[in-house]
């Protein structure tokens, strides 16, 4: 009984807000995963504030619950933001597709869902994200930096 109370303790503990506020779930496509990791792991040790990654294949994208959403293209930021499911001032080119592809000139834009328009975990890593040294990170693993 005291193992149950105690991980009910916690479970309501992690769920309250200031507890949701200094963390962040950022949501991606299984290409850019390893990218997205490298980019939270950089941003953490800068800030000291932990993200969550969540993959998904693209199409399930659009129906993600996140704070962050790195997409694959500019188009799905573009239609949550048009139905209201995400914050249209933050959309934000973070890079372009992997050099030597064909997608090599197609924007990747990022934005900030319902959820992560509040958070102010989620909105100092969209700023991260136009820094130098996230530009070299995703640089690094073969991406365009924007």
């Amino acid at each position: 009984m005291t193992r149950w109370l105690a991980a009910l303790g916690l479970t309501l503990m992690l769920m309250a807000p200031q507890a949701r506020a200094s963390t962040a779930v950022v949501a991606v496509d299984p290409g850019f995963a390893p990218v997205a990791s490298a980019l939270l792991r950089l941003f953490a040790e800068q800030t000291g504030h932990d993200l969550v990654l969540s993959v998904a294949p693209t199409p399930a994208l659009e129906d993600t619950v996140a704070d962050v959403l790195l997409a694959p293209d500019a188009d799905l930021p573009a239609r949550l933001a048009e139905a209201g499911r995400a914050a249209p001032e933050s959309l934000v080119t973070y890079a372009m597709g992997p050099e030597g592809t064909e997608g090599a000139t197609r924007p990747r834009d990022a934005v900030l869902l319902a959820d992560g328009a509040g958070n102010p975990v989620a909105r100092s890593f969209m700023a991260f994200l136009m820094t130098p040294e996230a530009w070299d990170v995703i640089v690094s693993h073969g991406f365009g930096a924007h």
